[in-house]
């Protein structure tokens, strides 16, 4: 039975409403900025922390600025203008009168004492408020409010618990907690979490278990209550592109187009967040309209749904510097709403993320790898394995995943055997089709080693500061050598002083139909942090040499992101313009002149417009293959291609 968020064509506009937000609203004037941004689906304030409606429970604190406020009048009148409604909840803190009465539903520290933030306080999956209290709340909201949907703000279970300050808290020490621990594992709750201490690995299975129950019971909840109710994180995924002041440089420019590309890698409807502000301490004040306006082209380009988050009403608020910038892709998008939701990636490449947060080191370079060097390429979590259709890809790429599923190990390995070719780097999953006779010994003193390989554009290669030695089996054939680290200086010392040794920069390994090839290094780290094209050169050698990997231009300037998708009758190329990132800014776009892209047609005759600027482009078709030029592109340009009749 299809649901009314299969295929919706999102456009959500998050107004995070603060409690004085309600006081003195102006009703019209909200509405009326909805429909300034061509929006479709609007999330309000409603409950949790603070009731924006006159809830009759007890231990749910009605706001103190309802007076004139009528949240169920708003949602009817959204209704009228077309806007489906998500409830905005937060069920992860409570306010100190009601930890007052009941203490038991708090998180607590290891010294036993609450976590207390602004008159907040953490609660716990295991107290009784997420456990049991919150489907009460959820039963009122929805009884007396006709909401399309649900989103719970702060409701991942990762085991670390950060405060609006930016501290980090370990697991909870609550009673509830350790001793359920203790009855199951036989464990006591660790005070830390560490990825090779056995009790944490046991503590984030038991988190996860924990995390999996609440959302089981809260879905079966919510279709009792209306089917047609969506769930986030069950029926569709919202992901932030989002900024810190602070955060570890340098920054992700790719932000959005991977998320819209890993949650559509999981089957999943995909709403995908640019955040205005540049961070928790400056809600108020918006990053560069540019970068908003990339982010926003991005998720477009890789078929996912928008989302604008903001703090407060939307009519009056203070900073509106990219209100202008928004506005224009909301519009792009309901204007040209049959190109721009429900097209399928036509990419044959495929790269398997940890997680939906933002990808770590080794996997945002591979991004960029692929990204700049114009390989199509799709994205999935690692549960995605299972389940997702393997057989579109010709190349998958696990960057630093030691641990697999035994159902994604066997999956791949099949996908293998039958034409695959598996490429990891890092730290490597147990698959006999890498040659690989253990897992290797990992050093992190390999500063100033260099690999040799000869045929590559360039014949040296910075390893950096980490390297895995191996033993592999024969058979397997190994690219490249190992030069150990010279002395740095004097300048007059910096010469070999030991022999090549036997250790590869890359290995291929035939397996069945297909390959394992392996990094034993992390190349794409190092591009991602450092920036040299040193590595980009060595991964794209790897790419196109030992993988089926195939560009789709090799002149198109390397900030160009392009991907290629197909809906029924006519396929979809997207050009985004990235070259306003410089340094740790965004600016506008420069003007690119004749950017072009060569893409498989198998039809006999070929029509292109472009949607941005009607006339703006060239196309030539020879030998079933059909290059397509942007003469002149700015921030973004979308090219429908159809048979011409």
């Amino acid at each position: 039975m299809a649901h009314w968020w299969n295929g919706y064509p999102w456009r959500v506009i998050q107004p995070n409403f603060r409690e004085i937000d309600t006081k003195d609203f102006n009703e019209e004037a909200f509405l009326a900025s909805l429909k300034d941004f061509s929006c479709n689906a609007v999330m309000l304030n409603a409950a949790g922390l603070i009731a924006s409606y006159p809830t009759q429970l007890q231990d749910h604190t009605r706001s103190a600025y309802l007076d004139g406020f009528d949240l169920k009048r708003l949602v009817d009148r959204c209704h009228e203008q077309g806007v489906k409604v998500i409830a905005r909840t937060d069920f992860s803190k409570i306010p100190v009168s009601v930890y007052e009465r009941h203490p038991d539903w708090a998180y607590r520290k290891p010294d036993g004492e609450p976590l207390i933030y602004n008159g907040t306080v953490q609660t716990c999956l295991s107290g009784g408020y997420q456990g049991g209290y919150m489907d009460e709340i959820l039963k009122e909201m929805f009884t007396a409010i006709p909401f399309d949907g649900i989103y719970c703000n702060m409701g991942t279970a990762t085991g670390v618990i950060v405060d609006y300050s930016m501290n980090r808290h370990g697991p909870c020490q609550c009673e509830a907690c350790r001793s359920a621990f203790k009855a199951k594992y036989g464990m006591d709750v660790p005070v830390e979490l560490s990825r090779t201490d056995k009790a944490s690995m046991v503590y984030f299975r038991f988190l996860q278990e924990l995390a999996g129950a609440q959302k089981k019971r809260i879905t079966a909840l919510l279709r009792e209550i209306n089917p047609e109710l969506a769930y986030c994180s069950v029926d569709y995924v919202r992901q932030e592109s989002n900024s810190e002041f602070g955060r570890e440089l340098p920054h992700w420019q790719y932000q959005a187009s991977s998320n819209a590309r890993a949650i559509r890698g999981m089957g999943q409807e995909a709403d995908v967040a640019d955040v205005d502000f540049m961070g928790f301490a400056y809600r108020h004040v918006a990053v560069n309209p540019a970068l908003q306006e990339l982010r926003l082209w991005q998720t477009l380009a890789n078929f996912g749904g928008l989302d604008y988050y903001v703090m407060g009403r939307l009519y009056d608020k203070e900073d509106r510097s990219a209100n202008p910038r928004v506005q224009k892709v909301f519009r792009y998008a309901a204007e040209h709403e049959d190109v721009c939701y429900g097209v399928r990636s036509k990419a044959d490449t495929l790269l398997v993320r940890e997680a939906y947060v933002i990808p770590n080191g080794e996997e945002r370079g591979w991004i960029r790898v692929l990204t700049e060097s114009h390989i199509l390429f799709d994205e999935t979590l690692c549960g995605g394995l299972a389940k997702i259709d393997l057989g579109k890809y010709k190349t998958i790429i696990l960057p630093e995943k030691p641990r697999l599923a035994p159902p994604a190990l066997e999956r791949l390995m099949i996908w293998v055997q039958q034409g695959g070719t598996l490429l990891a780097s890092g730290a490597l999953p147990q698959l006999t089709c890498f040659g690989v006779k253990d897992g290797g010994r990992r050093s992190d003193q390999a500063l100033g080693a260099m690999l040799r390989v000869d045929g590559a554009e360039r014949p040296l290669f910075m390893v950096g500061k980490s390297y895995w030695e191996r033993d592999y089996e024969e058979g397997v054939e190994k690219i490249g050598n190992l030069l150990m680290p010279e002395r740095f200086g004097p300048p007059e010392l910096c010469y070999p002083t030991e022999a090549p040794t036997d250790f590869p920069a890359a290995t291929r390994m035939p397996c069945g139909e297909g390959f394992g090839v392996t990094i034993p290094w992390y190349p794409a780290t190092n591009y991602y942090t450092d920036g040299f094209d040193n590595w980009l050169i060595f991964l794209q050698y790897v790419l196109t040499r030992l993988c089926p990997c195939r560009p789709v231009s090799e002149h198109l300037h390397p900030t160009v992101e392009v991907t290629h998708g197909r809906k029924e009758d006519f396929e979809v190329v997207h050009f985004v313009n990235g070259s306003g990132h410089f340094g740790n800014s965004f600016f506008d776009p420069a003007l690119l002149t004749d950017q072009s892209i060569t893409i498989p047609w198998e039809k006999g005759t070929a029509c292109c417009e472009n949607l941005d600027e009607p006339g703006n482009v060239r196309w030539a078709l020879e030998n079933q293959k059909l290059t397509i030029t942007i003469p002149k592109l700015g921030a973004h340009a979308c090219v429908v291609i159809k048979e011409e009749k």
